[in-house]
């Protein structure tokens, strides 16, 4: 039963330190995930001159996305801090590995692949967990302001500050930027050390044994996803966007120089505007959730981002394809701060770790369709169509939003899948 007087004052500041500790210890992590981003290719480009190696090295973080959903079943087994602390302690040891094999000089590059899919599949359980852990940190009243602030300092650390600092570290000293990695990992570690412990949730305690269990957990959450009409919906759309987004930003080094006719670093100027549009969606996020409810805000962040889309196609003007940038990155962080808090609300708390990464597995499953499709038509087609293509796509997905408001938070099976927290 959630008392509306709340939580005892003493329980509130421990929330907010341990709120406080969350997002600090994403924060770091992000910078360590942006800094791996840029030093790793730059590793493997310096190591072999050939471009299919290097791009493996770069495809190899992403593959371990596959197994999202088995990870996930890992993350409700073991809820709370134990799987972050668990995925920065690897990716702390795997980036001293990296650093001490650029000091002897003997850097492999199947190492390397290895080494990012390894850092990948580390990625997936902490973000996993993450989204999983915040649900017993907060009300419910408070998951589009806290995801939002959780989704901000990982834009700061993945867009911001890791990238830059990592190449600039590469040239300064080769091991430099891995040895940064590994610290930030490991602070963000003695960080999660705070958190509070949480109890297995109702349910967790008939996970299957060994290895068909394991499948068969998974099979579970992938059962769920498909039969809630929310999550369905949601991983329908999610999917479209996933693949309109990949299209034009595949080819949009390409559209920059030769539609819009801009010098090099015209390219790094887009980039940096979608950054601020994530950034300002981020800060607005809770309010606009607060002032129209999940439905119309899931609405409106589709087809604020198919208007982008469909203007920078008609008018290649480049002050406003970097405002259509800004506003489609601000809806598409709108749209994860409401599908973020979505999934924490309706998923049975035992199953949100699978929930999440089956989800997530249906957007970065659809970018390399995306991409490959961008390149398609904008070499036989020209480069306006990939935005042509994206806008369509989303228009496409507005009547699947349609009563998202007034759906139901129960699952099949008739179990409810809002579940209020005792300590609420």
């Amino acid at each position: 039963m959630r008392f509306a007087s709340g939580p005892p004052p003493s329980t509130a500041r421990r929330r907010t330190a341990a709120l406080r500790r969350l997002v600090t210890a994403n924060a770091l992590s992000s910078v360590g995930d942006g800094a791996r981003f840029a030093a790793l290719p730059l590793l493997a480009a310096s190591v072999t001159g050939d471009v299919f190696q290097v791009s493996v090295v770069a495809a190899a973080g992403r593959a371990a996305w596959l197994l999202a959903p088995v990870i996930g079943t890992l993350v409700d087994r073991r809820p709370g801090r134990l799987p972050m602390i668990g995925a920065d302690l690897a990716r702390c040891a795997l980036l001293v590995l990296v650093a001490a094999m650029v000091v002897t000089g003997r850097v492999p590059v199947t190492a390397l692949a290895l080494v990012a899919f390894a850092s990948g599949m580390a990625e997936v359980f902490f973000d996993s967990a993450a989204q999983a852990v915040v649900p017993s940190l907060v009300t419910d009243q408070e998951l589009e302001r806290t995801n939002a602030r959780v989704i901000a300092a990982q834009i700061t650390g993945t867009g911001f500050v890791g990238p830059p600092a990592g190449a600039a570290l590469w040239t300064v000293w080769q091991p430099l930027p891995f040895v940064l990695d590994a610290v930030t990992f490991l602070a963000s570690a003695l960080l999660l050390t705070g958190l509070p412990e949480q109890a297995r949730a109702e349910g967790a305690e008939t996970a299957g044994k060994g290895v068909g269990g394991l499948l068969r957990d998974t099979w579970a959450g992938l059962r769920l996803l498909g039969r809630h009409r929310v999550f369905r919906r949601l991983m329908v759309v999610v999917a479209v966007l996933g693949v309109g987004q990949q299209a034009v930003y595949a080819v949009l080094v390409v559209y920059v120089a030769r539609r819009l006719g801009l010098p090099s670093y015209g390219y790094s100027l887009m980039l940096v505007a979608a950054a601020l549009g994530s950034l300002a969606g981020a800060r607005a996020a809770a309010r606009t959730v607060q002032r129209l409810g999940s439905g119309r805000s899931l609405s409106v962040s589709v087809a604020v981002s198919a208007f982008s889309y469909l203007v920078v196609a008609v008018v290649p003007w480049w002050p406003l394809v970097a405002l259509m940038l800004v506003l489609n990155s601000a809806g598409v962080v709108l749209w994860n701060v409401c599908t973020v808090s979505l999934r924490q609300r309706l998923s049975p708390p035992h199953m949100l770790g699978r929930v999440t990464s089956g989800y997530r597995l249906a957007a970065w499953g659809a970018m390399p369709l995306g991409a490959a499709l961008g390149g398609v038509l904008a070499a036989h087609t020209g480069l306006d169509a990939p935005w042509i293509l994206a806008g369509a796509l989303l228009l496409g997905c507005l009547p699947l939003l349609r009563g998202m408001a007034d759906a139901s938070p129960d699952p099949p099976g008739g179990a409810p899948a809002r579940h209020e927290r005792a300590d609420g």
